[in-house]
């Protein structure tokens, strides 16, 4: 229980969000350092890296460049911060998807740098934490760090966030949705946040208010990114999955939707899904430990519907796995220290095994 933890809130030091706001970022860097080291997702170099280099150019920073491989493991960031200590940047700029991202926060904790973050997709919150996720090599989920600050810099340029495959945003909204539902049962639960307090008011009202937001604009939405339509409907969807679900999360908390992508994780599946489409399917799951009123559930079920995100083990390719794998699944999602223990009623493993079976297709 919490009641002997303070009330924690965290936050990165600077959010930008707009179209062509990469063009401007010169003079927010220089104020973290004047030596740069970049980790760029090659997908995206193009788009990229011009806008980037003439805005540092301007400011007089020094760019060192390093191309992203694709994985976030303990290997993968160990090459890249040895790479980095050969410059002695001032700051680390990452950009791209989520691993890209997290491994820029693991090797500017390495050097003991601030660390900028440019999104390139809006499919998870990782952007803004002080958290980032190490992979095996096998690319299931091998733990979360604990980083000592958040980034101190989000750029979101929604010009070139528009350009990404509508389904990492629809998985971004999967991610962002666990938001509200897993911060309260976080406070109910006097449970820690992953920032080591208990959830702040200011939090809660973040985790809410990003919920209702992906709930109010997420169809129109996905149907703007779909026809390349820059609209208030897709900037506050970016915002949601961005900024309102990273603050919601770290300073809220978490329960069983995240705790179960951990287990799932390590089921192997046919084609692989994203975070947010797990993490999505751990809602629908909590959704049934918690008991929601049927309205709240039929609410939540509707908009999965209209706008792809899965609602059954099979819509994540684990329709066929076994009970025994189920049971795996579970024990990892309820191991001891676990967000899982923060639902109510209390869920063992036997019973969240038996939801998973009701879930399968």
């Amino acid at each position: 229980m919490g009641e002997g933890l303070p009330y924690a809130f965290a936050a990165p030091g600077t959010y930008l969000q707009g179209p062509g706001v990469l063009e401007s970022v010169g003079v927010h860097v220089a104020r973290l350092g004047r030596r740069a080291f970049g980790i760029v997702d090659p997908v995206i170099r193009s788009q990229i890296e011009p806008a980037l280099l003439a805005a540092c150019a301007a400011e007089g920073i020094v760019w060192h460049h390093q191309v992203f491989l694709g994985e976030c493991t303990e290997a993968a960031v160990d090459r890249m911060a040895a790479a980095a200590r050969d410059v002695k940047p001032e700051v680390v700029i990452a950009a791209g998807g989520g691993k890209a991202l997290d491994t820029g926060k693991l090797v500017a904790e390495d050097l003991g740098v601030p660390s900028v973050m440019i999104p390139t997709i809006v499919a998870t919150d990782a952007p803004t934490s002080r958290v980032a996720v190490l992979y095996t090599e096998e690319h299931a989920q091998l733990r979360v760090v604990r980083l000592r600050a958040n980034p101190r810099l989000i750029v979101v340029d929604t010009a070139i966030v528009l350009r990404a495959p509508i389904r990492f945003l629809v998985a971004g909204m999967g991610d962002a949705i666990a938001t509200w539902p897993e911060a309260r049962a976080c406070a109910a639960a006097g449970g820690r946040t992953p920032v080591g307090g208990r959830p702040t008011r200011a939090a809660l009202a973040l985790a809410e208010l990003c919920y209702r937001t992906i709930l109010a604009h997420g169809r129109q939405a996905r149907d703007d990114a779909a026809a390349g339509r820059l609209t208030e409907a897709f900037e506050a969807i970016v915002e949601a999955n961005t900024l309102l679900s990273g603050l919601g999360f770290e300073s809220g908390g978490l329960a069983a939707a995240h705790s179960l992508y951990a287990g799932l994780s390590a089921l192997p599946t046919p084609t692989p899904f994203l975070h947010g489409e797990k993490v999505a399917f751990g809602v629908v799951v909590q959704s049934v430990l918690e008991d929601w009123p049927k309205d709240r559930r039929l609410e939540l079920l509707e908009f999965y519907r209209d706008v792809g995100l899965p609602d059954t083990l099979a819509a994540i390719g684990l329709g066929a796995a076994t009970t025994a794998e189920l049971r795996q699944a579970a024990e990892i999602a309820c191991r001891p220290g676990s967000h899982m223990h923060n639902v109510r009623p209390p869920v063992d493993v036997e019973g969240l095994t038996g939801v998973l079976e009701r879930l399968r297709a």
